[in-house]
């Protein structure tokens, strides 16, 4: 594996190195630490996860709009016997102006779907899954944008499943006021060659479609209210092709002053994941509590620090699901070196990151 990795960096950036005309890298690490008390549910298991990812990172960049980049990430779980418990591989093409982008390769999720919450992907996912393996399309900017992406999760072999997402999303900003939506269509088909004793394919789709309000001002205050709809569609061709067409009711309240925020997240309906006793995390890589017709969470976090070099968050979730009342704490930290970043260095805004200092 190390020799494949070394020859494809090589082929990447020796000939980048005789004609790019900038040249750029970092060294990113990330701890995250995640407690989840869910024993009064069926839906979801106690436990705790922690790890640690480093992921060195470099690049050339021509033309002010093209690039390439290169990298490799490590996961280190702190009591393991493995000195390295993960390997893979960042390794993309950009294409960026002001109001567009696009990505080929294997790239950070969260550097393109931060506006999917775990109705769609997991705090789990982002943990242990952070990359995002196809193309990403974007045009237009925070505001109003629309975007189109593929991720490819599973090559069939005799062993694993071929299995991938596609999505789109899009967000339309008027004043105050906006509309957005996201959504995927995950397929999870057979091995190659096909299992004998299972011909099945299965689709999750999802769409969320959301109208609210942003509140945002110079003082330190961010707020949004939004009301909508989360629809489904979910198909299992192996048992004489069932399927089952889920609708509910979302919500969300964020706010957030000076780095303390609570954000809020409501679904009411039909209850989803019909087939997740068969294939659970498989098929479904959303938040398990949507089995149930009813659930809130409510996110409690404070910004310990938050830097352009580093940053550290402490949450405190709770969640409300059929009745039952769950704990959550997580602990994330990040911080970085290199000269990716444009912005200006300096300390934290907020008064309690002294003890930092």
């Amino acid at each position: 594996m190390w020799r494949i990795i070394c020859i494809s960096l090589i082929c990447i950036f020796i000939p980048g190195m005789l004609s790019a005309q900038e040249y750029k890298w970092k060294a990113d690490f990330d701890y995250f630490f995640d407690n989840v008390e869910y024993e009064k549910t069926p839906f979801a298991d106690s436990q705790t996860m922690q790890g640690i990812w480093i992921n060195p990172l470099g690049g050339a960049t021509w033309d002010s709009l093209h690039s390439l980049y290169g990298g490799v990430n490590l996961l280190v779980l702190p009591g393991s016997k493995a000195t390295v418990d993960k390997v893979e591989m960042t390794l993309f093409y950009q294409y960026k102006t002001p109001n567009v982008l696009f990505r080929a390769g294997s790239f950070p999720r969260s550097e393109v779907l931060s506006n999917y919450n775990n109705f769609f992907f997991t705090d789990s996912i982002s943990n242990f899954k952070p990359l995002m393996e196809g193309v990403f399309w974007q045009i237009g900017n925070d505001d109003t944008f629309f975007n189109m992406w593929m991720d490819w999760t599973g090559y069939a072999d005799p062993t694993t499943r071929e299995s991938f997402f596609i999505g789109l999303s899009g967000k339309a900003t008027k004043g105050a006021i906006f509309a957005d939506f996201q959504s995927y269509m995950f397929h999870n088909a057979n091995t190659r060659p096909n299992n004998i004793n299972d011909f099945g394919v299965r689709e999750n789709i999802q769409l969320q479609a959301s109208l609210g309000l942003n509140i945002n001002n110079h003082n330190g205050f961010d707020g949004l209210l939004s009301t909508g709809a989360l629809l489904g569609y979910e198909r299992d061709r192996s048992f004489d092709n069932a399927l089952y067409k889920p609708v509910g009711f979302t919500a969300r309240a964020n706010a957030e002053y000076w780095g303390i925020g609570t954000q809020n997240t409501l679904y009411v309906g039909d209850s989803r994941m019909a087939f997740y006793d068969t294939y659970g995390s498989d098929l479904y890589w959303g938040t398990p509590f949507l089995r149930g017709k009813s659930y809130l969470e409510s996110e409690w976090f404070i910004r310990l620090l938050d830097t352009d070099r580093a940053k550290a968050r402490f949450n405190f979730n709770v969640h409300f699901s059929e009745g039952n009342v769950l704990y959550q704490q997580m602990l994330t930290v990040s911080a970085t070196i290199g000269n990716f970043s444009t912005q200006k260095k300096g300390k934290g805004r907020f008064p309690w990151m002294k003890i930092f200092q």
